[in-house]
């Protein structure tokens, strides 16, 4: 590995800014620290649950692949694997038979049962929570369900004890109801989810929501006055000009024969910023396996936090904000694993949310919101499992760039958010 990497080439379609002309010694720019340390506590799990997290990065960097597979030409996306998981964390305890046997197997978990699913969420999300002071990771989650249907004591009692999940039965032909529940999404994003739903209906059996908010600082924050405009070459072999953020500094990188990840922490190394660019004439998608092997293997050796070879690393990175809403979850899911088709009738018998009906369709959907600047990154996600007496085909709406991104937990590599981005 040369002393100096650049994350951005421009020697393809995929790369970002031409590559400066600086001395091949480079020394360390200084950087403004944050003036006050806090301690990071990194999330502990015994072995079955890091089994079940590792499983879980597994279906994580899957799901992605398949969005991001299926994206309409030219646009971003970003996605929150946790507040899925969690989410169907809930679910799972509304299901049983072969229902829940196909979406444990799709998750990868069909080998653990739903106690040790819920005694890993409840650690995790409360760990993550918990790991540091100094940067915010909040998760809410909320049953809102048809007044006209009981729901089933076990359930409720499962997700308010694993999940702290808050349970109303509301009046879905009431528009106050959407008022309400998007002030709930609104107040556990800071404001920066605020229209997950448009309207419900007496048709609207129930909404399994999680929301997941994080903010955080960079350990090593850009310094503005390195801020330039530079080109940025797009996807689609437009180019445009852009804020992009320099800095030369130390970290890990990984390079594969197809990649390169590159780290770049955040306030006390508690989460990190993974930037992940295809090598020349490697498409996007084709990353995808050598990354979560990457991440599996960093999980497989404890010896060191460290992830990759430590090696002076000169980023550019642009400035950007996105937002995302992605309404076709469970058909992903159901890419993943075929035998997963919410609509076979065979599957609904196996629907125990209620104690009164079982004849509905469910879907998932997501909105998203990402800030990356100077000072750190920002993160927010609404997931929706709902249940109706019929599903439309909804408009999906995407955005665009070239180069995938994920907000990480420092010691399990939990992805909080997956993205790619360019445009």
């Amino acid at each position: 590995m040369v002393t100096t990497l650049c994350l951005w080439s421009c020697s393809d379609k995929n790369n970002v800014i031409d590559e400066p002309k600086i001395p091949l010694q480079i020394e360390p720019e200084p950087v403004s620290q944050p003036e006050t340390r806090h301690s990071y506590t990194p999330v502990q799990l015994d072995n079955t649950q890091q089994a079940i997290n590792i499983k879980l990065q597994e279906f994580s960097w899957k799901l992605f692949k398949e969005v991001y597979a299926n994206r309409e030409s030219g646009t971003n996306l970003m996605i929150s694997p946790i507040s899925l998981e969690v989410d169907l964390g809930m679910f799972i305890n509304g299901l049983e038979g072969e229902t829940l046997q196909e979406v444990l197997k799709t998750m990868g978990l069909e080998n653990y049962t739903k106690v040790q699913i819920n005694d890993f969420f409840k650690t995790m999300i409360g760990g993550i929570e918990k790991a540091d002071e100094a940067a915010v990771f909040k998760s809410a989650n909320a049953f809102w369900y048809n007044q006209h249907f009981t729901a089933n004591a076990d359930f409720l009692s499962a997700i308010s004890s694993n999940y702290a999940a808050k349970a109303e039965a509301v009046n879905f032909s009431d528009p106050q109801t959407v008022t309400k529940i998007n002030a709930w999404c609104a107040e556990q994003t800071n404001d920066r989810i605020k229209d997950m739903l448009q309207i419900t209906t007496e048709a609207d059996i129930f909404h399994l929501m999680n929301a997941v908010y994080f903010k955080a600082s960079w350990m090593q924050v850009f310094e503005k006055e390195k801020t330039s405009t530079q080109p940025f070459h797009y996807a689609n072999g437009t180019t445009a000009n852009v804020d992009m953020m320099h800095q030369i500094f130390e970290t890990s990188v990984v390079e594969t024969d197809k990649c390169l990840i590159a780290v770049k922490p955040f306030v006390d190394n508690s989460f990190r910023m993974l930037f992940m660019q295809p090598k020349e004439g490697v498409d996007m998608v084709e990353i995808i396996p050598d990354v979560m092997e990457s991440i599996t293997s960093f999980l497989a050796d404890k010896s060191s936090m460290d992830f990759g070879e430590r090696v002076q690393l000169d980023l550019y990175a642009p400035k950007f904000t996105a937002e995302y809403s992605e309404k076709h979850l469970f058909d992903y899911m159901k890419n993943i694993n075929p035998s997963l088709d919410f609509e076979r009738v065979d599957l609904k018998k196996d629907y125990i949310l209620f104690d009164d009906t079982n004849n509905y369709d469910v879907m998932a959907s997501q909105k998203t919101f990402f800030l990356m600047d100077e000072v750190g990154a920002e993160a927010a996600a609404v997931t929706d499992i709902a249940g109706f007496t019929s599903v439309p085909r909804p408009v999906t709406i995407r955005l665009d760039r070239p180069f995938f991104y994920a907000i990480v937990e420092s010691n399990t590599q939990c992805p909080l958010f997956i993205g790619y981005y360019g445009n």
